[in-house]
């Protein structure tokens, strides 16, 4: 009895492409970071960042100011569902940690999670930290109209 690796390699391949395959197994093979979310909300945040510190002088600063603290808020939560995923502990948790202030690098040290899944230690244009921001870090626990709902 022969085998007819062609024809199931070619089998394989059409259940593939009709059926799509796992994220992670696509990321590797098509070459698109696995961790785009945390990146691309990184990516937003910095702009709105850019963009406040462009017009804080203008009258509508504070929508610009929104806008910055909204895409922060919307990063904190996106690394929220993650490290809940990597460490597989509840969001709640999670949340709770970084309203008691502990940092992303802290909780991924406790969980054993490499915190470059987090987006630590990735600094913006010109610098700048947002992990070291405690301006920032109010805004997001004490400010943020989304607060504890997620």
């Amino acid at each position: 009895m022969t085998r007819n690796y062609g024809v199931m390699g070619g089998l394989l391949l059409v259940c593939i492409l009709l059926l799509g395959m796992p994220q992670p197994v696509s990321a590797a093979l098509f070459g698109k970071s696995i961790f785009s979310d945390i990146s691309n909300a990184m990516d937003a945040a910095d702009h709105a960042r850019d963009r406040y510190h462009q017009h804080r002088r203008d009258r509508d600063a504070g929508r610009y100011e929104r806008e910055w603290i909204d895409r922060e808020h919307k990063l904190e939560q996106t690394r929220i569902e993650r490290m809940s995923r990597e460490a597989k502990i509840s969001p709640h948790e999670v949340r709770k940690m970084r309203e008691n202030g502990r940092n992303w690098k802290d909780i991924s040290d406790r969980y054993r999670v490499d915190s470059r899944k987090m987006g630590c230690s990735h600094k913006g244009p010109h610098g700048y930290d947002r992990d070291q921001d405690s301006d920032l870090y109010r805004h997001l626990y004490k400010k943020h109209p989304g607060k504890g709902r997620r």
